[in-house]
């Protein structure tokens, strides 16, 4: 290991032993292995991802079985570096990709490695992710991010992706017409890059008065609820994950369009079947990300995107669960400060 940054022998790491408990760990700080820098931890959000593997004990297809560390949302400095990795990148302000894709199988050499089938994912079972002081990652998953950029925007790239990656599903452009359903974070930023990439039309559907003034800010029309839509869209970015909403959303979108489902929730799609066959509308999933981060950190960088304006909260890894159990009024994002 190559290091011109003091680095200490070991460090706090925050291990989700079971349901609705998190015990805060002593443990050894790990050694970069060739290939890899070792990074100290800046921020790190929380996903509702993590908020169901915290209450239910899994997420979609991902189950705790033993205990896990969580973070998948995340960015920092490099202090350190494995062999074959240059020095100079020691000091480096970093986002992090959490995907760390096999790299030969079909799907990866087809350069869809957002779903290749075993891939490793920081933070979710089976790879320890972020909620500790440092924590090795593979030197191409470290992308540079400029000073400018702080380090809650930082660990935010990551729910950006999960964005954009809907917005290039749905082939939103110039003139685009875009329903949005769920004003979360990954909807919030849904309507920033939709109207980034052209789109003319972007209405929020949500029944929090906080997330649709935020909308209104970045230019959205907003909704309380699918009942007072009157029109039809041409790309539906549905962030809820809820099988009602799922279905009454497709009625909204026109012959030929496309439903774009990015939320993860309930097992079952509940589609409205006949009118989605009837008018041919493609049904999209959206399976995390794939060649995003340059395109979010220049972005970010040029001031074409707000990150920090969703900031509810911040915490130290010390109060980490607070964030699970002491939710707050209007909340988007809880931001935890593990080096804080």
């Amino acid at each position: 290991m190559e290091s011109k940054i003091a680095v200490p022998d070991t460090q706090q790491s925050l291990f989700l032993t079971g349901k609705e408990t998190l015990e805060l760990q002593t443990t050894e700080v790990p050694q970069p292995q060739p290939g890899e820098v070792l990074v100290k931890i800046g921020s790190v959000g929380v996903c509702g991802s993590d908020k169901h593997f915290y209450f239910e004990g899994r997420c979609g297809s991902e189950i705790i079985t033993e205990p896990m560390i969580m973070g998948h949302e995340f960015g920092g400095t490099i202090v350190a570096v494995g062999k074959g990795v240059s020095n100079a990148l020691i000091g480096q302000r970093v986002s992090v990709d959490p995907l760390v894709p096999c790299g030969h199988c079909a799907h990866c050499l087809q350069g869809n490695y957002n779903i290749c089938p075993t891939q490793k994912f920081f933070g979710v079972p089976g790879t320890y992710g972020a909620m500790q002081n440092y924590l090795c990652v593979p030197t191409r998953n470290a992308h540079a991010i400029g000073d400018a950029v702080s380090d809650h925007a930082a660990a935010m790239v990551e729910t950006i992706s999960v964005a954009l990656a809907g917005v290039q599903k749905g082939c939103i452009g110039l003139g685009s017409r875009v329903l949005i359903t769920g004003g979360g974070p990954v909807g919030l930023f849904a309507v920033q890059v939709a109207k980034a990439c052209g789109a003319t039309e972007v209405v929020l559907v949500e029944p929090q008065d906080g997330r649709r003034r935020i909308a209104h800010e970045f230019g959205a029309e907003t909704l309380q609820s699918l009942a007072e839509n009157d029109r039809q869209y041409d790309v539906l970015l549905e962030c809820t994950g809820v099988q009602s909403v799922r279905h009454d959303a497709c009625l909204s979108v026109v012959s030929g369009g496309r439903a774009i489902i990015i939320g993860v929730g309930e097992p079952i799609g509940g589609f409205p079947m006949s009118a989605v066959i009837e008018r041919e509308v493609t049904i999209h999933g959206v399976m995390r990300y794939k060649f995003t981060w340059p395109a979010v950190i220049a972005a970010l960088e040029a001031q074409k995107l707000n990150a920090d304006i969703l900031v509810s909260r911040s915490l130290p890894l010390s109060r980490a669960q607070e964030a699970w159990t002491q939710p707050v009024a209007n909340e988007i994002k809880t931001m935890i400060e593990v080096n804080g």
